[in-house]
């Protein structure tokens, strides 16, 4: 991988992805690491830098510089290039993490995908979500490519991926739709104090 190659693959990831390049380029130097350890040994103390404004890599083992034309050579390129993709879907998957925490309780539209068992995946702008039967309207039913509006009720992470789970009987479903519909509560002119829902027969 030639120093304007990296740079262009950080670029493209940070653009598609969404990830800061900073997250990235330190992704791949732990993949570097991690390859080099396995050429090297796990004991040894490898240290891998990559210059942010060329994209050059240098690095050292045990305190001694490794030349950049042996780093190449000698550690494994689909070793790193699979400890690379590891550590940025982790940083993908931080990312939406941190996207959707922020989201919570706030109100999302998005088009089922699958109806299965009661549980509807719904498909937002960049992740996947599961809007299960406990938190749909009693009495409602979906079809798939349905559009449909919920607020965000719980995010975490699961393994690689992160679970967002959606809800339509929530009372924060109704505040923000009255925020959408009536401006002078965006506006603060009016402030809702409290909600009392019963979810498909009333709210108060």
């Amino acid at each position: 991988m030639n120093p304007s190659e990296l740079l262009r693959i950080v670029d493209a990831i940070h653009r598609d992805k969404n990830i800061e390049k900073e997250i990235v380029f330190e992704g791949i130097e732990a993949a570097l690491v991690s390859a080099a350890k396995k050429h090297y040994g796990e004991d040894a103390d490898i240290v891998v830098r990559i210059n942010r404004e060329d994209g050059s890599i240098s690095g050292t083992h045990n305190s001694t510089p490794i030349d950049p034309t042996e780093m190449a050579e000698r550690i494994g390129a689909q070793q790193a290039k699979q400890v690379m993709i590891q550590k940025i879907r982790e940083a993908e998957r931080d990312a939406l993490y941190e996207e959707y925490k922020e989201l919570k309780d706030q109100l999302v539209s998005g088009v089922i995908q699958r109806y299965e068992g009661g549980t509807a995946t719904v498909a937002l702008p960049n992740a996947e979500a599961i809007l299960p039967r406990s938190e749909q309207i009693p009495g409602e039913t979906h079809h798939v490519n349905e559009r449909v509006r919920a607020v965000v009720y719980e995010v975490r992470k699961a393994g690689s991926r992160v679970k967002i789970v959606l809800s339509r009987t929530r009372p924060q479903l109704v505040e923000r739709l009255f925020e959408q519909e009536i401006p002078e509560i965006t506006d603060g002119v009016i402030e809702v104090k409290a909600l009392a829902r019963e979810p498909g027969y009333r709210t108060k």
